[in-house]
């Protein structure tokens, strides 16, 4: 049976497929629940993935907001070990991806436009229980 879990897996897991060096590629919601995170036990914990995506999203949404620049699209974070891209896929959801820091963010953005309408599409489904 396809559950909308199953499904969001399958296109996480195809998406990180695109990806060199991807640590993880998570859905996160903006009540701070993580709906679907591939690998399933990623190296860095659920909770922290979740905690740092609520945080930079309310952060950059208010810095947007200041420096009048619309709707928060993306958010970066470049540290020595690794960097942090979180996209905006609608006002509810996020999709946070851990990254290798030599990894070419930008380059994301082409897998990116592939999978994210599918992944909207799964999210907007409804799935009957049997």
């Amino acid at each position: 049976m396809v559950t909308r879990e199953s499904e969001l897996l399958r296109i996480l897991g195809a998406l990180a497929q695109e990806f060199p060096q991807l640590e993880w590629v998570a859905l996160v919601d903006d009540d701070g629940l993580m709906i679907a995170c591939h690998p399933a036990s990623p190296p860095v914990s659920q909770d922290r993935i979740v905690g740092m995506t609520a945080a930079q999203v309310l952060t950059s949404r208010r810095l947007a907001e200041e420096m009048e620049a619309g709707k928060l699209r993306y958010v970066t974070v470049m540290g020595s070990a690794a960097q942090i891209l979180i996209v905006a896929l609608d006002r509810r959801h996020f999709l946070t991806l851990g990254m290798a820091p030599q990894v070419q963010s930008q380059g994301a953005f082409g897998p990116l436009s592939r999978w994210v309408p599918e992944l909207l599409r799964t999210l907007r489904m409804r799935f009957s229980a049997t």
